[in-house]
């Protein structure tokens, strides 16, 4: 069950019907009308979850149950050796029993037995027939920082484990983020909800946007994409330059497509999401575009990895390891396969770069530009640089392999002959118009502050017309969401 499929819509309109229509029709107190909503969204989440493999369901309360006694217990208890312990039990179970054995363990198997095959010629571990469930990635990771949050102090634990439980397991966010963390949307669920206090028409907004990016243009350029990466030594030099550029550029449009449509949903219900890209490709560094993109998961790692193996506190040369090292946690967390490592291990490179530069040439503080009618000019240099970073890196995070994505930036950078059919550069002129006008119109309207209210009732007109065209140009097959993998 996609967000932009049928089934989401009558599932959604099910949802929204009963929290908002037939509860509040029963004449409840508030707290058990607000029980039996939180008990509600619980039963339709776990539904939505395990309506791709009703096993998942199972994966997902373990992990719930864990962590929820681990957080009662932790408060119970001052004895410093002891909550270290439950810490650890938690981190073990989760990154090591969970997240570990369904999506590493065939990997790890497989490199291991192509080295003990090249050294002593045998193979030593299996190779399981191990289904990735959807999202793995994302309820762990927020599962991990209740846990880690009340060992700090910085929360205090959850008593309900219904609430817990429906932190964990919330479905506008479950399988593809945003990642959500316990201190912002754990006290969300002790708030009194109201219907006159959703933001409708921003919540409208979201999902239309994401809409349009997942199924009008990621949908649209995806079998082109798939073409493209299926055999890159086949392909024109030409061709391969607009592959790489799509391909990061699909990864962008379905995720944030993604997001929006999750934070849309979640605000129809009453609750609030975490913006999780912010116009990433007008970034003019590496630091400020891993800043723009992915925001919830660069934070997540941020505070619960970078932090705390020093974070800025260390020597120079350390806190540009802390910063390579939380990039390659990026990428084994993107996914099981060397591409991802080392697509995280580059970014991590480029970003130690970029801080070396700063700290040998960047300009002082206070410090004016000699030159300001060109600083447009430079500006536009350093965001196409930070592109230009980007799309080579997306070669490694959309290739089948390592072998393959070399291939790939071979025939990109040497010159060769292939097949350059005129449809893949007109789907990637009309993809990049979208994608400009859109940052040129987001950087206008929210980071210049120029957005105008538009009348209610001319919004609500128009809202047929744009759904009669999202209808129109959406493509017969939907693609599965690209995070469902991770």
């Amino acid at each position: 069950m996609v967000f932009s499929s049928l089934e989401y819509y009558l599932f959604f309109c099910f949802v929204f019907f009963v929290v908002w229509f037939l509860f509040p029709s029963l004449s409840l107190s508030e707290s058990k009308e607000k029980r039996i909503l939180h008990i509600f969204l619980l039963v339709v989440s776990y539904f939505f979850y395990m309506s791709w493999d009703y096993r998942f369901g199972a994966l997902i309360l373990l992990s719930t149950i864990i962590d929820y006694y681990v957080g009662w217990l932790l408060t119970r208890s001052q004895n410093r050796t002891w909550r270290l312990f439950l810490l650890n039990f938690s981190l073990i179970t989760n990154l090591v029993f969970i997240l570990g054995f369904f999506k590493y363990y065939n990997f790890l198997a497989s490199t291991t037995n192509s080295f003990s095959l090249w050294a002593l010629d045998q193979s030593f571990l299996p190779v399981l027939d191990i289904i990735l469930p959807a999202g793995i990635s994302f309820f762990t990771f927020q599962s991990l920082s209740y846990t880690i949050d009340v060992y700090k102090g910085e929360i205090p634990a959850e008593r309900d484990f219904i609430r817990f439980a429906l932190f964990v397991s919330f479905f506008p966010q479950l399988v593809a983020g945003p990642i959500v963390t316990a201190k912002t949307f754990i006290p969300q669920l002790h708030e009194p909800k109201r219907f006159e206090d959703i933001p409708f028409r921003v919540a409208v907004r979201y999902f239309m946007l994401g809409y349009f990016k997942k199924a009008v243009l990621s949908d649209q350029i995806a079998p082109t994409i798939d073409m493209i990466f299926t055999d890159p030594t086949v392909l024109h030099t030409g061709t391969l330059w607009i592959g790489a550029v799509l391909g990061g550029t699909q990864v962008y449009l379905d995720f944030s497509g993604y997001s929006d449509m999750a934070i849309g949903s979640a605000l129809l219900l009453g609750y609030k999401l975490p913006t999780n890209f912010n116009l990433p490709f007008k970034a003019s560094s590496v630091s400020e575009f891993w800043r723009r993109w992915h925001m919830t998961l660069n934070f997540w790692l941020r505070d619960y990895i970078y932090f705390s193996l020093g974070g800025s506190r260390v020597s120079s040369l350390r806190r540009k390891f802390n910063i390579w090292f939380t990039m390659f946690v990026s990428g084994v967390w993107h996914g099981a396969n060397w591409t991802y490592v080392f697509w995280g291990s580059l970014n991590g490179f480029f970003y130690m770069v970029e801080e070396f530069y700063r700290e040998r040439w960047g300009k002082p503080k206070g410090e004016t530009n000699p030159f300001p009618k060109l600083q447009f000019m430079v500006w536009f240099l350093k965001m196409s640089l930070t592109n230009l970073l980007f799309f080579l890196g997306a070669v490694f995070f959309r290739s089948a392999n390592f072998t393959a994505a070399l291939q790939h930036l071979k025939g990109m950078f040497l010159w060769q002959t292939g097949v350059f059919r005129t449809y893949i550069w007109k789907e990637f002129l009309w993809v990049s118009c979208f994608l400009i006008l859109g940052h040129c119109l987001g950087h206008y309207l929210w980071e210049e502050g120029k957005e105008k209210q538009i009348p209610a009732s001319l919004e609500l007109a128009i809202y047929p017309i744009v759904v009669l065209i999202l209808a129109l140009f959406t493509p017969e097959n939907s693609v599965p969401f690209i995070y469902f993998q991770f």
